[in-house]
């Protein structure tokens, strides 16, 4: 009866200990996978940041003659909220404000003062997404249309396409800093690239990124053993 009762609990316990191997070697590869598609969830991405106007006239030429021609505020002036969509594309809404000074060149001339206000719908292209790659350096394709109001033009109030490349530089999962320079062309029907409604438009933000299904960054655990879902019912510290 001993020897019987001893192989049968030595049995058990190897049955139980291939189980284990089993499932820990079926959990490995889907925590590999979901690691390398970590770009791919939906998510919604918040950025605050600043902006700077270059309508000095002639949009292309100077582009780092910064000082005399550059409009830029201390302050954020530049918020945008954005929404990823399927495979590499995601959707931006931004709006932008500054103010012109009377010693930047405005259009060929010098002396004008007034405010700057910019409303943009926009489509991004990731080109990581595109490459299936994951970095934290991740560029992308960005266009669209939107409009803009100048108080120191005869006709304020304008439309114009966006044309332009940006990227974000992750610093965690969840925190990034975004980088992005637009070419604004002026919805005129005679002259599209050589209307005075042109002009360009740097931005750099800092970038939250909410992934669903994935971990709140504003919330933390109380304690360190509870499990990832149960992170939204967790208080701040």
């Amino acid at each position: 009866m001993n020897n019987a009762f001893g192989q049968k609990t030595k049995t058990k316990s190897t049955t139980i200990t291939n189980k284990e191997k089993d499932s820990r070697g079926k959990s490995t590869p889907a925590k590999q996978g979901g690691s390398k598609k970590r770009g791919a969830k939906p998510y919604w991405m918040i950025g605050i940041g600043g902006n700077v106007v270059d309508d000095d006239g002639s949009p292309f030429k100077y582009l780092f003659n910064a000082l005399p021609r550059w409009n830029v505020r201390p302050y954020p002036t530049r918020l945008t909220v954005e929404k990823s969509l399927k495979k590499s594309f995601s959707m931006e809404g931004a709006f932008n404000f500054n103010t012109y000074k009377g010693f930047k060149i405005i259009n060929n001339e010098v002396g004008k003062a007034g405010i700057f206000l910019s409303l943009d719908i926009n489509f991004k292209n990731s080109i990581n997404k595109m490459l299936g790659k994951n970095s934290r350096f991740d560029p992308y394709f960005v266009y669209g249309a939107g409009a803009t109001f100048r108080s120191v033009r005869s006709l304020p109030i304008g439309g114009n396409i966006n044309v332009g490349l940006g990227s974000n530089f992750w610093i965690t999962r969840a925190f990034g800093i975004n980088i992005q320079s637009l070419a604004k062309f002026g919805m005129s029907p005679i002259r599209l690239f050589k209307t005075s409604q042109n002009y360009l438009q740097h931005s750099l933000s800092f970038v939250v990124k909410l992934e669903k299904g994935g971990k709140n960054p504003f919330v933390r655990p109380r304690y360190k053993w509870i499990h990832r879902k149960n992170l939204s019912e967790e208080r701040n510290w």
